[in-house]
């Protein structure tokens, strides 16, 4: 009886923990964690850890627990303020939420700390699988470290080497002193390094290591390896760790980095940190706070845009400084990381290059990643094949719906948001109604639908953009009609679509490049000589399908039939199609640019109702497609959009 109320109590106490994907108030706030760690030797991934961790109590309790995550290493003994105790292991290892719980034997009062202390060995392992990511690794010459796992249950992946309270909602200063042999080793973590290594008779040296801002525990790593080290200055200092065989290839890479800082800080608030440093490893990208995880085939590449780096450095403040409450909201780190690469591009080369990234993202999100992984929303997504912890939807697709944020909000209103939202949650954590509220003042009455159908809600338009056209008198009708076939998508009522149309003003012809929106019921009309294009324009690109576009031509007043032509798909990648009701005459197709040179033509046959049009060597953009049939030519418009 005694023994099944003790399980009774363990499973109660297990319940009350955290999963990835479930914050549970807890009673305990971590402080801080204190460790010393010793590597005997990187090339075995061998450990023997000392960790002290302070815990503060923020409710009165008798005799409660602490619960802490260690993965796949041996507890050799447990200390509560220096008294000996013991830990029980709760949990079957593939669970979410296995950890092991530590029973204080005297009651706590709100505000009071204690120190459990932590003493284990063992080898080091990964999230495992056939393709682990989160864990620790020893390849190519480098021990390191990456804080979550793409295909485990449990994501947060600092328990395979450190012990702690491994969920992102308790933040926590980290201090280590890191032994390693003094030969070829050096080693990298996040924070300050406080002191230079010291070496000891023995043949090891200690690194000393300090981050003094609160961190969620994904975000702890280091890297052990013959590194050498390149130091840039900046608004703080910039340090790279580089095997040297890399270092020069490395330093072109990172060249630009101090400036990718001064640029995301003019935009979404100062840097929240000491220094900005990257490790070369193999496996990478990481985000690890001050310490960036870096894949070295990306730094050999010496390219100094380095996009990844930039999305990266922009996770200090979307992820790092604020920290997703649990991995639910990953969005809020992911998608903002992914869109501020486009924001590093637009510093670079100008507005009309950011609009073509971030309408990259769009088509890789449209045409190859909804049907690799599934459509579903930006929060709280499904974690099983084919999708992961970390699916490529809450990149691509996440990045375009900030881009459109952006664009409904426009620049100013939108990047004061950014630095809202930063000082509002400065060194905490954060859900997505979090990050609503900062942009309410930014979007007013759009707000909370933009959230319920971009954020919380599936799809995205499919739209059909039909023109009646009578004369010099154009009315274009473009609805929405993915309710059609998937009655779960919304209607969007928060599209911002970017029009390009002709229309007669007192001087002549004005061309009009606007951003409209859709009614309730999904239509949106207006009147035109010509339409140019529709989601490319100089404005803002969205997260839009046109899956038909219809011109229907009236000429009865010239005693000629009326006649429907079709486009499909449009926008287009590799070919269109040319759809008529009428086919008793041949016809000439011509496609021609902006300034009207044609660069293909191919004839439609008499009775050939569909027309293929091989489009692979037209470049992304704007054009019309000229159809001539010795009468009256026609003028439709044709949009460009593949991924580079």
């Amino acid at each position: 009886m005694i023994l099944l109320l003790l399980l009774l109590a363990s499973v109660a106490a297990s319940a009350q923990i955290s999963t990835p994907t479930m914050y549970r108030p807890q009673i305990f706030d971590v402080q801080h964690y204190d460790a010393a760690i010793t590597f005997p030797d990187p090339t075995k991934k061998t450990i023997v850890g000392d960790v002290s961790i302070t815990v503060k109590w923020t409710a009165g309790a008798s005799k409660p627990s602490f619960p802490f995550h260690l993965r796949g290493l041996t507890i050799d003994s447990v200390f509560v303020n220096d008294v000996v105790s013991s830990a029980v292991t709760l949990g079957e290892a593939s669970s979410d939420t296995m950890h092991h719980r530590v029973t204080l034997k005297n009651d706590v009062v709100a505000g009071q700390t204690d120190i459990v202390r932590v003493f284990y060995h063992g080898v080091m392992s990964d999230e495992g699988g056939s393709s682990p990511w989160g864990g620790v690794h020893y390849q190519d010459s480098v021990l390191y470290a990456l804080g979550v796992g793409f295909k485990n249950s449990y994501v947060s992946s600092t328990q395979h080497w450190l012990a702690c309270y491994d969920h992102p909602s308790d933040k926590a200063t980290f201090f280590a002193r890191f032994t390693v042999p003094v030969t070829p080793w050096k080693l990298a973590s996040v924070g300050r390094e406080v002191f230079t290594r010291e070496p000891w008779p023995n043949g090891f040296a200690i690194y000393r290591w300090s981050e003094d801002h609160p961190t969620s525990t994904y975000l702890l790593t280091f890297a052990v390896a013959p590194y050498t080290k390149i130091e840039m200055s900046g608004v703080v200092p910039h340090v790279f760790y580089t095997l040297p065989r890399d270092s020069s290839k490395s330093a072109r890479s990172f060249i630009l980095v101090p400036r990718m800082t001064e640029t995301f800080a003019k935009k979404y608030g100062n840097y929240p940190f000491d220094k900005v440093g990257y490790c070369n490893t193999q496996i990478g990208a990481m985000e690890h706070q001050t310490m960036i995880s870096f894949n070295v085939s990306i730094a050999q590449k010496a390219d100094s845009q380095n996009v990844t780096a930039a999305h990266e450095l922009a996770h200090q403040w979307f992820g790092d400084c604020v920290s997703p409450l649990d991995f639910r909201y990953a969005w809020l780190t992911e998608s903002f990381a992914t869109y501020s690469e486009c924001v590093w591009v637009e510093e670079l080369r100008g507005f009309p290059i950011y609009l073509r990234a971030v309408a990259e993202k769009a088509t890789a999100y449209l045409k190859n990643i909804s049907k690799s992984e599934g459509v579903f929303a930006l929060e709280n997504f499904p974690r099983v094949d084919p999708s992961s912890n970390y699916p490529q939807t809450i990149y691509a697709k996440g990045a375009v719906v900030v881009a459109m944020m952006r664009a409904i909000a426009g620049d100013e209103p939108f990047f004061s948001a950014m630095k809202r939202y930063q000082s509002v949650k400065k060194y905490g954590t954060a859900v997505t109604e979090d990050m609503r509220d900062a942009v309410r003042p930014a979007l007013g009455t759009r707000t909370d639908a933009f959230f319920d159908e971009w954020v919380t809600g599936i799809g995205w338009p499919q739209l059909h953009v039909n023109t009646d056209i009578t004369g010099s008198d154009h009315v274009v009708t473009i609805t929405q009609e993915q309710q059609k076939l998937h009655p779960t998508w919304p209607i969007f009522t928060t599209l911002p679509l970017n029009v390009v149309y002709t229309r007669n003003g007192f001087a002549g012809i004005d061309t009009i490049d606007a951003v409209m929106y859709f009614d309730s019921t999904g239509t949106l009309e207006f009147t035109c000589t010509q339409l140019l294009s529709v989601n490319i324009g100089t404005k803002c690109r969205s997260l839009v399908e046109i899956t038909k576009t219809t011109s229907v031509f009236d000429f009865y007043e010239k005693n000629e039939a009326s006649q429907t032509f079709t486009l499909a798909p449009n926008p287009a990648n590799d070919s269109v199609t040319l759809s008529r009701i009428d086919g008793s005459a041949a016809i000439k197709i011509s496609i021609v640019n902006e300034r009207g040179a044609t660069l293909l033509t191919q004839m439609c046959a008499q009775n050939e109702s569909q027309c293929l049009m091989d489009i692979r060597s037209l470049t992304n953009g704007a054009y019309s497609i000229i159809i001539d049939d010795g009468k009256t030519p026609r003028r439709l418009p044709l949009t460009v959009t593949r991924g580079e």
